[in-house]
């Protein structure tokens, strides 16, 4: 099995393809990050197996902060230390104590990696044992579903719990999309029926005919087509769960059949007349407010009663999005096994920022596809904004535009001197893009006119005061390409 490192360090265009390429012959992979400001976070998605953490950062910054957040948060992770410094005046050992090994660079220098190596497999046999806070029992196990952080989704894994053993029937209400199917194949997996079926009924996917013969089987001449006598979902089913979706959708005659069902847990075939028996669990869903169509005459208010003994309904992603990043790694590690895909389950802030911001009116559902269409075209091994284009677009055509775009020139002069931060920006205009990636333009065209050429993502960074890393990222999110903008 493969063995993450994440690689902190300022200088990764020295040595990150260097450990890649000379540490994969020992089963590494390699991941490098040049602002240790982002190492918690990138932890908590890549999840590393160790991390090499150089001691001397830019303008003065050292790496025991960041060493003692690490070991804060992740407190078996282990940490190499690994430096120029060892025999400098910036180096302390007593700093350092909190690490597991400390590694010189110089024993680099003639190109044999082997016994880094062989340190860092130390270190691994050590910890054997590591495990990240948070990464924890999140439901999937053993639900099949995830529970992740809120109190609601929390409630809904308590009630599964709770009913999952009795025989009553369970309605689940909530939005297309939000994992109703799983909720009950979940209840079903939980309780004394797990060995006998659990079969599904998509109600509005089936005619008026079609659907009773789907539940309740038919005879031979039944109706038109019907060459053979046909069994049921309730005879298939036998001490199993049928799981009626969209139970909104069922015609009236039809409800009327299935309310004799659940009082008496009798029925007949379609163009029969043998009563037969089934001891089947029923649960239903909808998306729909059933209330509302009793009121309207479209539901029967003696059949809502015998569904709805138990409710249950499921939260809008909208209304979990701290649970994104759990999809997100989840999503990633189930659309890697679809494309024959490597992409890291790494959850960028700017990609972050973008979930966040939409309001996902198809749910759990949409993010998935999402995921796995990113994954399927993407050439990266870790997904960027670029490749969630109807996203971007969207939350564009979304924003409010300033009043005064003549206006735009005078906060791009403001954003040159100093005078005014990318974050003032956000503040002033909101934190979506498209007033503020004009802004940036118009600022690097100044720079342009000013010095004759275009701007390193360095000089960019170092102009706006911000750290290198996150200049591209914005760059990215903007979709700007400086070598592409005219001079």
């Amino acid at each position: 099995m493969t063995k993450r490192i994440l690689f902190i360090d300022d200088e990764l265009e020295l040595w990150e393809n260097a450990l890649r390429e000379e540490l994969r012959g020992f089963g590494f992979e390699v991941i490098g990050l040049e602002d240790p400001v982002d190492a918690l976070e990138l932890i908590a998605s890549y999840k590393p197996d160790v991390v090499l953490l150089d001691i001397l950062f830019p303008d003065g910054y050292l790496g025991k902060p960041t060493l003692v957040n690490i070991k804060k948060k992740f407190p078996n992770l282990p940490v190499m230390m690994i430096t120029s410094t060892m025999d400098k005046s910036e180096y302390k050992a007593a700093d350092y104590t909190k690490a597991d090994y400390r590694y010189a660079k110089a024993a680099l220098a003639e190109g044999d990696f082997s016994d880094l190596a062989s340190q860092l497999n130390r270190l691994l046999e050590k910890t054997k044992t590591t495990k990240f806070e948070g990464e924890g029992d999140i439901g999937l196990d053993r639900f099949g579903f995830i529970i992740g952080k809120t109190k609601a989704m929390q409630e809904v894994a308590e009630m599964v719990e709770k009913v999952a053993d009795q025989d009553h029937t369970v309605l689940i209400t909530g939005e297309s999309g939000t994992g109703k199917e799983l909720i009950a194949r979940s209840i079903h997996i939980e309780s004394d029926r797990r060995k006998h079926n659990f079969l599904t009924i998509v109600c509005p996917a089936l005619p008026k005919d079609l659907l009773e013969s789907e539940l309740f089987g038919h005879e031979k001449g039944a109706f038109t087509g019907a060459i053979s006598q046909k069994v049921g979902k309730f005879e298939l089913a036998g001490d199993g769960t049928i799981f009626l979706d969209e139970i909104g959708e069922i015609p009236i005659d039809t409800q009327v059949k299935l309310l004799r069902f659940l009082q008496e847990k009798e029925f007949e075939h379609v163009g029969g007349n043998t009563t037969l028996t089934s001891d089947a669990r029923i649960i239903a869903a909808t998306n729909q407010d059933l209330k509302e169509l009793i009121k309207k005459g479209k539901f029967r208010e003696d059949l809502y009663f015998r569904l709805n003994v138990v409710s249950i309904h499921t939260p809008a992603l909208k209304e979990r999005k701290e649970d994104i990043s759990l999809f997100f790694t989840h999503f990633i590690k189930k659309a890697n096994k679809d494309s024959k895909k490597k992409v890291l389950p790494i959850l960028r802030e700017d990609v972050k920022d973008l979930f966040l911001s939409y309001t996902w009116p198809g749910n759990i559902r949409e993010l998935e596809n999402l995921i796995k269409r990113a994954v399927a075209l993407s050439d990266e091994n870790i997904l960027q904004v670029s490749n969630f284009p109807d996203l971007y677009e969207r939350e564009d055509s979304d924003e409010l535009m300033v009043s005064d775009p003549s206006s735009l020139p005078k906060f791009a002069g403001r954003l040159y001197t100093g005078e005014l931060t990318w974050q003032d920006l956000a503040s002033e205009f909101g934190p979506k893009g498209a007033i503020r990636r004009e802004i940036l333009l118009i600022t690097i065209r100044r720079f342009i006119e000013e010095h004759g050429r275009r701007p390193t993502s360095r000089q960019l960074s170092d102009l706006l005061n911000l750290s290198p890393n996150n200049m591209r990222q914005i760059l990215l999110k903007n979709r700007i390409e400086l070598t592409k903008i005219n001079h």
